[in-house]
Parts: C-alpha cells; sequence; structure tokens
C-alpha cells in the first residue's frame, strides 16, 4: 500500500483472512519506493496503482525482465453536462463525483462542461449540496460526509491550482482555501466558474474537492474539450436522453464514461477498469484483468491430410491456396465461386 495510507492495506488482508483464504496468499509489504523496486524485480505480473511519473518508472523497471504491467494511473475525469439534464440530480451527482473520498479519488470528476445558459442555475443548486456537506474524521464522532486531506503537502497544489485559475480569470465561488480542526487539515467543496483550458486546473491532476466549470456553446464543443487532455481515465454525460448521452459516451477517449453518474464504473468489478494516455496502460477489472495475470496457450491438433500440404509441395498445392484466397476474400459471388471450384479440385488427398 502507498506510506501515505498503509492502514488500508492492513485491513484488505484482514478482510481476506476473515473470508477464508488461506494464509500467505494474500500478502503484504509496507515501504517506500526501494521497497517497490524490489518487488518488481521479483514478481511474475505487475498491477500499479499511483501517479504517472511512478508508473512509468515501474514500466521502465518492469521492461528489464520483460514482466507484464497494468498501470492504473491519474486522470483529469471530464463530465459533459447537456441542455436536457435534470439540474437538481446534475448538481448532486456532480458533488459526489468531486467530493467524494474529500475528492481524493483518482476518477473523481474534476472538468465539468456546461451549457453557457444552464451555468448560472446549476451553479445555485450545486451551493445548495455542498452547503449541506459535513467535515469530520473517524475520532471525531457523528455523521460526516467529507473527511481530512490524506497528504497534506497536497495543499500546496490545490492552493496553486486556485490562484492559477483565479488570476487568469476565473470566479471563486465558494471555498478555496484549507482550514485545520480536530487534528485534520480539511480543503472545503470548491466552485469555480469561467474556467478556461489556460488553467491549470483544467489540464493537470488537481485531486481535491472542486468543481471547476466551463461553459460551452454545443455538445461538440463539450466533447472536443474533455478529449482534449493527456489523461483518459474517465469521464460522465449527463442528460434525460439516455441514447444521446450514451452516444455522447463513445466520442469520449475514457477508458469508462458513466451516464447521470460517476465514480463507480470503478466499484463493478466486472468491468474492465483503467485509462488511456497518461492515465495508464491495460485494466485492472473485468475479463482483461484475469488474463493479466494468466499465460494463456494454444493446442492445435490436424487431421492428417495436411501432410499434403507440407514441403516438397505438389503441382496441385498453388491452385489449392488461391482457391482458399478468392473464396474467403474474393468480390462477389462469381469469384468466390471460382475459388471454391479451384479448392475443390485441388484439396489435398491424403
Amino acid at each position: 500500500p502507498s506510506p501515505v495510507n498503509p492502514l488500508i492495506g492492513n485491513m484488505m488482508v484482514s478482510l481476506f483472512r476473515g473470508a477464508g483464504v488461506p494464509d500467505g496468499v494474500v500478502q503484504m509489504v509496507h515501504g517506500y519506493a526501494e521497497t517497490g523496486s524490489a518487488l518488481i524485480d521479483a514478481a511474475d505480473a505487475i498491477c500499479f496503482v499511483g501517479s504517472t511519473a511512478t508508473g512509468k518508472k515501474v514500466m521502465k523497471q518492469a521492461a528489464e525482465t520483460l514482466t507484464p504491467v497494468v498501470i492504473e494511473l491519474g486522470g483529469n475525469d471530464a463530465a459533459i453536462v447537456r441542455e436536457d439534464a435534470d439540474l437538481d440530480l446534475t448538481a448532486r451527482g456532480l458533488v459526489n463525483g468531486t467530493c467524494y473520498n474529500a475528492g481524493q479519488v483518482c476518477n473523481g470528476i474534476e472538468r465539468i462542461y456546461v451549457p453557457h445558459q444552464l451555468v448560472e442555475p446549476l451553479v445555485e443548486k450545486i451551493l445548495s449540496v455542498v452547503g449541506r456537506l459535513r467535515h469530520g474524521w473517524q475520532t471525531s464522532g457523528g455523521d460526516y460526509d467529507l473527511g481530512p486531506i490524506t497528504w497534506e503537502p497536497q495543499l500546496a497544489i490545490y492552493e496553486a491550482h486556485t490562484a492559477d485559475a483565479i488570476e487568469k480569470g476565473a470566479t471563486l465561488v465558494c471555498g478555496g482555501a484549507a482550514r485545520r480542526e480536530g487534528g485534520g487539515v480539511y480543503w472545503p467543496p470548491t466552485v469555480l466558474t469561467g474556467m478556461t483550458h489556460e488553467m491549470k486546473m483544467m489540464r493537470e491532476e488537481t485531486f481535491g474537492p472542486f468543481l471547476a466549470i466551463m461553459g460551452v456553446g454545443s455538445d461538440d464543443e463539450a466533447v472536443r474539450l474533455a478529449n482534449d487532455s493527456q489523461y483518459g481515465l474517465g469521464g460522465s454525460v449527463w442528460t434525460r436522453d439516455i441514447k444521446a448521452g450514451e452516444a455522447i459516451a463513445r466520442r469520449m477517449r475514457t477508458g469508462s464514461v458513466m451516464v447521470n453518474n460517476a465514480l463507480q464504473s470503478g466499484g463493478c468489478v466486472t468491468l474492465p477498469f483503467g485509462g488511456d494516455g497518461d492515465s495508464g496502460v491495460g485494466r485492472a477489472q473485468g475479463e482483461q484483468a484475469y488474463f493479466h495475470y494468466v499465460a494463456t496457450k494454444s493446442v492445435m491438433t490436424c487431421p492428417n491430410s495436411v501432410e499434403a500440404l507440407w514441403m516438397p509441395y505438389a503441382s496441385t498445392t498453388e491452385g489449392f491456396f488461391k482457391g482458399v484466397g478468392k473464396l474467403f476474400n474474393g468480390r462477389g459471388v462469381a469469384e468466390r465461386a471460382s475459388g471454391l471450384m479451384s479448392l475443390i479440385r485441388n484439396r489435398p488427398r491424403g
């Protein structure tokens, strides 16, 4: 596990043991970069989840031993809001998609594209939702929605991205400053409007509870901007027209897209999960992930008649293969029929 969050690893091992998995099948090693490096050299297959910079180092080292690697890295996920969206549903979904786990989720929403005429009414509904969220953590007691920031150096990125956006013309609607309380550091849900792609928050991973909103003139513009990213982990579309939402989802260059939801596709273990571009290589769930951890083998048993196709070649061998080519690749019925006749005339006779 990450040295920033070591306790979750202990909990996962306990869950496996509680489910009856024999001792030794699932093992955990705490450590830093040197520990991870040693594990890479000893592994038969690797699945790494972390930053893009570290993922590249893992791939480079694994290449020395030709060890297969799946890497699930960072994201800058886009949410596209269509003009027919249910704004109450969309506001709650966007807040959940940006603020879940205090925004510290690789496939959380980081960019929001909204029709110009809907920006103001949507922001009003978003403010109503974030105004009801509660801060707290495990030892504070009571109910809460947002916990503290896990890694305090991340605050520097929050502050830098917020300052950069404001300096380049964005409007800070709410949030935007950390506060310390009960032994933790909290960053409140932060809403910004007037965002552009010249701002760092729209180009880089912020990894926090930010609702960065940019007005657009059409679905096509929203798709173009959503795809204008080095990342490609996840995305979402918000609309009452499910077919239209699915059509937009197919145009987004990401590993997964949800319609009228966010985040939860990563929890559906039957679906492949992973990204494109700087968001990673391979898939960490689903059937694709299964084949990453097994060695596939082909076994072919042939009839004796194939011996007629071995060297030295018979005079009919060339005609046989030409017939096969015409039968399967010929243009039109006549050419394919000609290929079938050639295949029959020149078939191997063992």
